[in-house]
Formats: structure tokens, sequence, C-alpha cells
């Protein structure tokens, strides 16, 4: 059943919906803004769950989307576990919704809303169940929208599969495109549902033994990765020794199929590509490959 409700009800409800979380918290709100009480009563306690998703969508401001949303409030969700951000240039409706209820209102997250605006809002049953018919066609227009939108940042947990459930192992950036937000560089589309799966990692056994040779060649290769790396021409200037000269070597000795290919042998020497920022990709060399010169 749905009510209307407005004044503290209003405030009390939606903090009720941010505190009640356990699986699912959606936040849709043109502007956000975070003052203590929201971190230190409400988000900071959702902080120890990795299995509660939250998807906060916020908007306009299309020149300067940092208007809508601060980059201090950015940084601090994306310490969330589980949390995706998502830019939608036109919003102006508010809805926010938990996996047990749904709230459709005029209020912003923002403390200035709260403490001076006259705001109304709807809240009812979600639509992640049952649910009321009101909520669930706020639910399923809000993901139509979404799909159509500018994924910012996206933070995902990965587990350890067990025979009675899983192990929280730890989280990973799948996606972080903050920087191109506060520059209001955003420029492409990313569905937010293509990071909705959850990961799960092989963690070996510690009873599982490592021989001498295979440790030595772990560290070995561990050495060549983080060994500083030339172009087959800064390579070669330590030797002085011409461009087409590193790559004849290279080609002799089985570590590059041609001068844009890397060989498996190549990789296990640590050579790898490198990409700048416009897409050129080029291949880099250890240094200590520059005795072979």
């Amino acid at each position: 059943m749905a009510k209307f409700i407005t004044g503290k009800e209003l405030t009390d409800e939606l903090c009720a919906i941010l505190r009640g979380a356990k699986k699912q918290l959606l936040i849709v709100s043109p502007y956000i803004k975070l003052d203590d009480y929201f971190k230190n009563e409400l988000f900071n306690k959702l902080k120890g769950n990795s299995s509660l998703h939250i998807l906060i969508a916020f908007g306009k401001n299309q020149k300067n989307p940092s208007k809508s949303i601060k980059e201090k409030d950015v940084e601090y969700f994306k310490e969330f576990p589980n949390i995706s951000i998502v830019y939608i240039p036109n919003l102006h409706a508010k809805y926010y919704a938990n996996e047990r209820r749904g709230l459709i209102t005029s209020v912003n997250l923002y403390d200035y809303s709260f403490d001076n605006n006259v705001e109304f809002g709807v809240v009812s049953e979600s639509s992640l169940f049952s649910g009321t018919d009101i909520d669930k066609q706020a639910w399923n227009e809000t993901m139509k929208v979404l799909s159509n939108s500018y994924t910012v940042y996206v933070r995902r947990p990965f587990y350890k599969k067990k025979l009675l459930g899983k192990d929280y192992l730890g989280s990973e950036t799948k996606l972080d495109l903050t920087k191109e937000l506060v520059a209001g560089n955003l420029s492409q589309q990313i569905p937010v549902f293509d990071y909705m799966e959850e990961s799960y990692v092989n963690v070996q056994e510690n009873n599982e033994v490592v021989t001498r040779d295979e440790y030595q060649a772990n560290q070995l290769a561990e050495a060549k990765k983080n060994e500083k790396k030339h172009s087959a021409t800064s390579l070669g200037r330590l030797k002085n020794k011409s461009y087409d000269e590193v790559i004849q070597v290279m080609l002799q000795k089985g570590f590059i199929l041609d001068k844009n290919t890397i060989s498996q042998e190549g990789e296990k020497q640590g050579i790898a590509y490198k990409q700048n920022k416009q897409g050129t990709k080029w291949i880099v060399y250890p240094e200590s490959l520059s005795e072979l010169l």
C-alpha cells in the first residue's frame, strides 16, 4: 500500500531505507551532498556489507557534473566494496529503494533539502519482490534509464566459494571514469548492467608445495616484470645499436614474432605492450635484454 508523507516522516523514511538495505540500495538523486550525519550514522554502517550493492544515479550540470556531486563525495563512495555510480545528464527524478521499500519523492540526497525545503514523497513496498504496482513501475523505469546512461565507477567484491556459502576476499575496481567526470569529458555510454556478475577466485591451499626451481623462476619472472623497460629505439641506444638491429636480435631469440607481436617466450622475459591515451600501442623491453645486443 502506497502512503503520502512529508516533513519529519519523509526524512525518517528515507533514512530508514538507507539504513535498512541488506542486498540492494538504489539512490536516484540529481544532487548529492553528504553531511556528517549521512556519513557517520547511515553510510559508514553499510561499508562492512560486501553483499550490499549500492547503485547511485545522479545528474544535471552536463558541462560540470561536479556541481551535482562533489568530488570528495565521489571519493568517499569509492571506498565501498560493492558500488556503482552512474551519471544521467537530464535527471530530475528522485527515487530511493532497498529490497523492501521504495520512496518516490521531491527530495535530493542533499542536506540543504532536508533542512530548508518543503518536500513530498510516496512510500510503498519495494518492487524487488511482490511490491505495489506504483513501485514496480518506478523500479522498472529506473532500470530502463540506467541502461542508457553513463557509468562512471564500478567496484565489485570477489569471493572464494565454500561448500556452504562464500568467503569475501576483497574488492576490485572494474571501471573508473571519475577523472573524466570531473573534467566534464564523459563521452561513452557504458551500461552498468555489464558489471553485475559476482567474481570468484581460486585460492591455493596452504599445503601446496612449490619446488626451489619453480620458486626461483617465479622470482625471476616477477623481477623482469617490474624491471625498467625501454622501447626498441631506447634499448638500442644503451649499446649504440639501431632500432632495426634490436628487432633483428629479438626475432632471432624468438622473443617477438614480428615488430608488433610478442611471443610466449618474450612474455616470460618480461617483454610487454604499452599504450598511450590515443590508443597507440608499442612493445617495451626490460633493460637487462640490452646485454644481448
